[in-house]
């Protein structure tokens, strides 16, 4: 775990590279301007069920409460999307102050990126949504949300930063040799996603961690990978 632990320090550096304050300030934003869309949309459909079911009396009650909690529980899940649209310079900005040695990475169209992180989105929600029964069972309840998001944010994250200087296929190779660093990201991005305010800067540093640690393993042979998970 040294290698995620140097990684999640040099994340926090990373907010002081030369340049990064605007992408900062810009993720900032979107952050909130996403849990702000989830808590309204959440807060709709609330009112939406109540009144199919007589129930409107429930929903200045229960509706704000829960509005809250459903925000609370997905925002790890649409990172990646709030991601999409700086991780491109978070990266750029890292890469040129920390590695100025790596190979030029390639850039993707944003657009086949961004619907990418829609349908991992979409996916993470739904397994979050078909776990829910389990989320009420006491003690298994906060394992189960942070294995599972950390592992799905952590793949996530980690690919996204390898396949700009590898294909997709060596991506994935280096993230199962290393899986559990990775996936140890990935907790850390999930637990700082769930934190109030700090969750606001869950998906920069989410960004910062998977772009050390690939440079961190980057000179690894492929041909020393084995299948972890």
């Amino acid at each position: 775990m040294r290698a995620l632990m140097e990684s999640a320090i040099r994340a926090v550096r990373s907010f002081f590279t030369p340049g990064m304050v605007r992408v900062f300030i810009l993720s900032v934003i979107v952050s909130i301007l996403v849990l702000v869309a989830f808590v309204v949309l959440a807060s709709v459909g609330f009112s939406w069920a109540a009144e199919q079911y007589g129930l409107t009396w429930i929903v200045p009650w229960v509706g704000g409460f829960g509005s809250a909690f459903i925000a609370w529980l997905l925002f790890p899940c649409i990172t990646p999307v709030i991601v999409s649209f700086f991780d491109v310079r978070i990266t750029r900005l890292i890469e040129q102050h920390d590695y100025p040695a790596a190979p030029v990475a390639r850039e993707a169209p944003f657009w086949r990126e961004f619907w990418h992180d829609v349908r991992f989105a979409i996916k993470a929600v739904l397994l979050n949504i078909l776990v829910l029964p389990l989320y009420l069972v006491p003690g298994v309840n906060v394992l189960l949300f942070y294995v599972l998001n950390g592992y799905l944010l952590g793949r996530e994250y980690f690919v996204m930063a390898a396949r700009r200087h590898m294909p997709v296929a060596e991506a994935e190779a280096l993230r199962r040799k290393h899986a559990w660093a990775v996936m140890g990201g990935g907790v850390l991005i999930t637990l700082l996603a769930t934190i109030p305010v700090l969750n606001l800067f869950a998906p920069f540093w989410g960004v910062a961690v998977m772009v050390h640690l690939y440079h961190y393993f980057r000179n690894t042979p492929l041909s020393q990978i084995l299948p972890v998970i």
